[in-house]
């Protein structure tokens, strides 16, 4: 088995290991791999995170720098707003993945929620496959046991749209937030979160998965949930949806017109792109949902995707596919 050695760059120090194992997780399929800062073949970048002079990365246990070696492949990816098109052009050393829509040699379209599914399989262990799970029927009676409130959210960021929403739910009922954004439950409450304790040097390399874990037990509790992306970019898909899923509500989208597109089924999820002007049929909607158990049990017994099929870039032999051309060519 041929031996790769791989780095990072370009990631936060203290978090986002996930986004590295999973690379490790489908290289490995194939390849023996190592980590390895001072000589890799491979670099997994990012525009997430700019080192400073010092730096010191937790998880290789290395200091962060610049690597020199001529034949150094590099992997851009990103689960925010960025342009994968234009470095992959200009750049004869440099492959991408990510979740725009455009057709080249050197890119491979998968948008980031492949691996937040991923890390929770993984990191936070929540489920023992890492994607079938997405098909499993989910049961109703048992995620209603759990839900003693109307709709939550967490968010960090402010953002407009999500405010707006927020507001016109309350028209109806109390939304729970957990903050920071908008927060009206206590972090040290039965029912608050706080993401916060994860970023401790203990948890280091599971930061990502004890997160999402803590969040969507706080989902659990809940009939719905505010899925709304910080920027409405068209084919973006992050881990707000998913999250709601997981915690069997029934989510509140916004972010990408294109959403079903991916092949989401849309009678599990209300999609907002369909009442950009008519907020009021909206919450009509939501209130439909919450009054009628029919209607709630079939938003959360559907499957997820359309026909249970999930899109092919899930894939783990189309994504070792393409990795494996960066590190051949």
């Amino acid at each position: 088995m041929k031996t790769i050695k791989i780095s990072r760059q370009g990631f936060s120090l203290h978090g986002m290991h996930s986004w590295m194992k999973f690379f490790i997780f489908v290289l490995s399929k194939k390849y023996n791999v190592i980590v390895d800062p001072i000589d890799p073949d491979l670099i997994i970048c990012s525009n997430l995170y700019h080192y400073k002079e010092g730096d010191y990365d937790t998880f290789l246990k290395a200091p962060v720098k610049d690597v020199k070696k001529d034949n150094v492949k590099y992997l851009y990816v990103s689960g925010e707003v960025a342009d994968f098109a234009s470095p992959v052009r200009d750049n004869p050393k440099l492959y991408a993945i990510g979740y725009q829509k455009f057709e080249h040699s050197k890119y491979f379209r998968m948008p980031s929620y492949v691996i937040d599914a991923w890390t929770l399989f993984d990191e936070a262990r929540i489920y023992d496959t890492p994607f079938n799970w997405l098909l499993e029927k989910r049961n109703y009676e048992e995620i209603i046991k759990n839900q003693i409130g109307f709709c939550s959210v967490t968010q960090a960021s402010d953002q407009p749209y999500r405010g707006i929403i927020f507001d016109k739910l309350q028209e109806y009922k109390i939304v729970s937030a957990s903050g920071p954004w908008r927060q009206n439950i206590p972090s040290a409450s039965e029912h608050g979160v706080d993401k916060y304790r994860w970023l401790a040097a203990e948890y280091v390399g599971r930061n990502d998965g004890l997160t999402y874990r803590e969040k969507i037990d706080f989902f659990k509790k809940y009939k719905f949930n505010i899925a709304i992306h910080l920027i409405n970019m068209p084919h973006i898909i992050q881990e707000k949806l998913l999250h709601a899923y997981v915690g069997g509500a029934v989510p509140i989208f916004h972010g990408n017109q294109y959403i079903l597109e991916e092949g989401f089924n849309p009678n599990t999820f209300i999609n907002l792109h369909n009442f950009e002007n008519n907020l009021d049929g909206f919450l009509d909607l939501v209130k439909r949902i919450d009054t009628d158990p029919n209607l709630h049990r079939s938003y959360l017994e559907e499957p997820i995707f359309i026909n249970n099929k999930l899109p092919d870039y899930f894939n783990i032999d189309n994504i070792l596919s393409f990795l494996e051309k960066v590190i051949e060519s």
